[in-house]
C-alpha cells in the first residue's frame, strides 16, 4: 500500500532519453572552500550536520562467467555540532550469508575545519556479526571537530541481479545533493519502484552500445526524522528500488522472473525449505507422532484443534526473535533443537493443521519495520515473515505461534502491516490483516484518608497485546511482584493484598487482576487543603507527538480503548473545592473519542469516569493537528488534581 502522500512512480525499464537538469558531484578529496568555511546549512539553520553530497553507482558485471552488481557509494558530511559527532560511528550492513555480499575498498577520511586530511587507519575499522544473514562494517572516526567534513567511499559486490541495491536520496540529516546512476544491459528488464515527495531533480537515460545508463538526483531535501508510531522511516523517505522482471539474451527466448502470482505460489510450494516442509509428511511427522494422540479431528471442535496446536507449537519450537520465511533444515530439526524463526515455528502450525484436514496455507507478510509491500508486482523479496492461514467456513483466521500467549488471530505488533499474500496455487490471493482492539479497563473503589493516603480494592482488565504482555510476565514473576513492578515508577510504597487473578489461561478472554490496596503519599497536604489526583494509571500518561508538524502519517499497530472509573470517598468533613469540568472530543470519521466527567452525587464522594477510544489506526498528515489536541486532552486528564478543602 503506497502512502497517500507520496508521489508514485513505477515504470518498466526506460527506453528513451530525458533530462531536466544537471547537478555536478565533487571528486573524492576534492573539498570546496566555502564547503570548509560554512557554518550552517542555509537551508536547516538548526541542522547539526548536513549531507552535502551522497552518490551511488550501481553497474552489473561478469566476473567468471557469472552477472554480479557492482555498488559503489561515496558521501559527504558537515558536522556543525557536537550534537551530530555520532555520524563518526559509521555502520555499513551487508548480507554476509554464504559470501553472497562482500564490501570492498572501504575509505575512511576526515577533514578538518582548516583543509588538513586525516584518513581513518584500519586499527578503527570493524566487522560486526549482526545474524547468521548480516554483517556490517563498523568504522570509528578519531578527532571529529565541529566544522569537519566526514567522506567516505566503499564497493559491494553482490550475487543479487534480481533485486537490485536500494538507494534512499533522504535521510535523517538534511541532504543537499543526492543521485544514482545504473548501467545496466538492455536485455536486462527491471521494474522501477519509487517513492518520491516530489518529482526527480535529474533524470536522464542513455542509451552507449548494448547498456542503458540512467542517472536519478534529488536536491535540498529536507531531514526526515523518526517519530512515534510508524512502520519502518523507509516507507516515507525519498526512494528508489528496482526488482527483475525479465532477461532476453540474444537469440534466446525470454525468461521471466516476475510472472505471476500462480507462479510464485507454484514455485514455493516446490521448494525444499518452504512448500515440501508442509507438504510432504517425513518433513514434520515427529511432531505428528507427538501431538497426535492429543487431537480428535473428528469430534473435537475446529477451535479446540487450533488452539492445541497453537500451543504444542509455540511451547516446543519457541521463536527465536528471527523473522524468515524459508528453513535451513527441516520441521524435525526445529522440533529437535526446541528453536526456529517464523518460518518454522508457523510453517509447524500449517503443516499440523493440514494433517487433520483443515483448509491452512502459509501467508507471506512483511513486518512494519520491513515496509510496505507492492501487490501489483509478484516478487518473493518484499516479504521477510510467514504466518499461518486456517480457512474456515464460520470465518478465516490468521494464526501466529511465535508466542504461547496468543489467541487464535493474534499477532506479534510487527505482523500488523495492512495485508498479507497466501501460497497456495490453486488459490493465490492477498489478504487484508487488521489489527484487533487492545484495551485496558480500571474499575476502583477508593478512600482517601487525611494523611493523603489512598485504600480500597481495584480490578483491571486487558485484552489484545497488553494481555499477551502481561501473560508471558506472570509466567516468570509471582503476581504481588508484577504488580509491584508495574506501579513501581509512580507508587513505588504501595502496599497489596487479596490478589485475584481471572483467565489466566484462557487467551481468547480478558485477563482480570482484582486486588486490594493501600497507596501512602497520593495526595499532598497543604494546611486545609488537599491536592488528589484521581487517575493512577491509564493507556495515555503525557503526548507522545511532541513535533508540532508532521510530513508523513501516523500509524498505529492497533485501535485501542482505555477506559477508567474510579469512585473515591472523601476524607470526613472535607468537600470538593470545585469540580473540574467535563471533557468529549472526537476525531473526524469516528477515528476516536474522549469523554471525561468528574461528578459528586453525594458531598463525601467523588465519581471519576474517563474513556478514550482511537478506532482509526492510520491517519494522514493534515489529521495530525487534531490527533495532537487529542492526545495533549488525554494527558491533560491524566494529570488533573482534585482540589479539596476542609469544611
Amino acid at each position: 500500500m503506497i502512502q497517500k502522500n507520496l508521489f508514485l512512480l513505477i515504470c518498466i525499464c526506460i527506453t528513451r532519453s530525458f533530462a531536466w537538469g544537471q547537478e555536478k558531484a565533487e571528486k573524492w578529496g576534492e573539498i570546496p572552500s566555502e564547503d570548509l568555511q560554512m557554518t550552517v546549512y542555509p537551508q536547516d539553520s538548526a541542522a547539526a550536520a548536513v549531507i552535502l553530497q551522497d552518490v551511488g553507482s550501481i553497474q552489473m558485471n561478469t566476473v567468471g562467467g557469472q552477472y554480479q552488481l557492482w555498488f559503489k557509494q561515496h558521501r559527504r558530511v558537515k558536522v556543525f555540532d557536537v550534537k551530530a559527532f555520532a555520524e563518526g560511528n559509521l555502520r555499513i550492513p551487508y548480507y554476509s550469508y554464504n559470501g553472497m555480499e562482500k564490501i570492498l575498498d572501504l575509505d575512511v577520511q576526515l577533514i578538518l575545519p582548516n583543509g588538513d586530511k586525516q584518513k581513518v587507519k584500519s586499527d578503527n575499522v570493524f566487522t560486526e556479526k549482526i545474524s547468521r544473514y548480516w554483517s556490517a562494517k563498523k568504522v570509528f572516526i578519531p578527532n571529529l571537530q565541529k566544522g569537519s567534513i566526514i567522506e567516505y567511499r566503499f564497493e559491494l559486490r553482490s550475487e543479487f541481479i534480481t533485486r537490485l541495491h536500494d538507494w534512499y536520496f533522504q535521510g535523517e540529516l538534511p541532504v543537499r545533493w543526492s543521485e544514482l546512476s545504473l548501467s545496466v544491459p538492455t536485455y536486462f528488464n527491471y521494474v522501477y519502484l519509487t517513492r518520491l515527495p516530489r518529482p526527480l531533480d535529474v533524470k536522464e537515460s542513455q542509451l552507449i552500445g548494448d547498456t542503458w545508463h540512467n542517472r536519478y538526483g534529488m536536491r535540498q531535501l529536507p531531514a526526515i526524522r523518526d517519530e512515534p508510531f510508524i512502520t519502518t522511516l523507509d516507507d516515507y523517505r525519498a526512494h528508489i528500488g528496482f526488482q527483475l522482471a525479465s532477461v532476453s539474451f540474444p537469440n534466446q527466448p525470454e525468461r521471466k522472473f516476475m510472472t505471476t502470482w500462480t507462479d510464485l505460489a507454484k514455485s514455493l510450494e516446490t521448494q525444499e525449505n518452504f512448500g515440501q516442509q508442509y507438504m510432504r509428511d517425513k518433513k514434520f511427522d515427529d511432531l505428528w507422532e507427538v501431538i497426535s494422540p492429543r487431537l480428535n479431528p473428528g469430534t473435537e471442535p475446529t477451535d479446540s484443534i487450533v488452539q492445541k496446536v497453537m500451543r504444542f507449537v509455540s511451547m516446543n519450537i519457541k521463536w527465536n526473535e528471527v523473522d524468515d520465511i524459508t528453513l535451513d533444515g527441516s520441521l524435525n530439526d526445529a522440533f529437535a533443537r526446541k528453536t526456529g524463526s517464523t518460518a518454522e515455528v508457523n510453517l509447524a502450525v500449517v503443516a499440523l493443521l493440514r494433517k487433520v484436514g483443515l483448509d491452512a496455507v502459509p501467508m507471506l507478510v512483511s513486518t512494519r519495520d520491513n515496509g510496505v509491500t507492492y501487490p501489483a508486482y509478484p516478487f518473493r523479496e518484499q516479504f521477510n515473515s510467514v504466518l499461518a492461514f486456517l480457512r474456515k467456513p464460520e470465518g478465516n483466521i490468521v494464526l501466529d505461534a511465535t508466542s504461547p500467549y496468543f489467541s487464535p488471530g493474534q499477532l506479534r505488533t510487527r505482523h500488523y502491516n495492512g495485508n498479507g499474500w497466501l501460497v497456495d496455487s490453486k488459490q493465490p490471493d492477498w489478504v487484508d490483516v487488521p489489527a484487533p482492539e487492545m484495551s485496558q479497563a480500571w474499575y476502583g473503589q477508593l478512600a482517601l484518608s487525611e494523611s493523603g493516603e489512598m485504600a480500597g480494592k481495584f480490578t483491571i482488565s486487558v485484552t489484545g497485546a497488553i494481555a499477551a504482555d502481561w501473560r508471558a510476565a506472570l509466567e516468570h514473576l509471582e503476581t504481588k511482584s508484577f504488580l509491584k513492578k508495574h506501579f513501581a515508577t509512580g507508587y513505588p510504597e504501595i502496599v497489596l493484598d487479596s490478589i485475584v487473578l481471572t483467565d489466566l489461561y484462557n487467551y481468547s478472554k480478558p485477563l482480570k487482576i482484582g486486588f486490594s490496596c493501600r497507596i501512602p503519599n497520593t495526595s499532598t497536604v497543604v494546611n486545609d487543603f488537599i491536592y488528589c489526583r484521581p487517575v493512577l494509571d491509564f493507556l495515555v500518561d503525557e503526548n507522545p507527538f511532541k513535533s508540532l508538524r508532521r510530513t508523513f502519517p501516523v500509524n498505529f499497530a492497533y485501535p485501542f480503548k482505555g477506559t477508567y472509573v474510579l469512585h473515591l470517598q472523601l476524607p470526613p468533613g472535607y468537600v470538593v473545592e470545585e469540580l473540574p469540568e467535563p471533557a468529549r472530543i472526537s476525531l473526524a470519521g469516528d477515528g476516536g473519542k474522549i469523554s471525561f466527567i468528574c461528578s459528586s452525587s453525594k458531598p463525601e464522594m467523588v465519581q471519576v469516569q474517563f474513556k478514550m477510544n482511537l478506532a482509526n489506526t492510520r491517519f494522514e498528515p493534515e489529521d495530525y493537528a487534531a490527533l495532537r489536541r487529542f492526545f495533549d486532552l488525554a494527558a491533560e486528564k491524566t494529570q488533573l488534581q482534585l482540589v479539596l478543602k476542609k469544611g
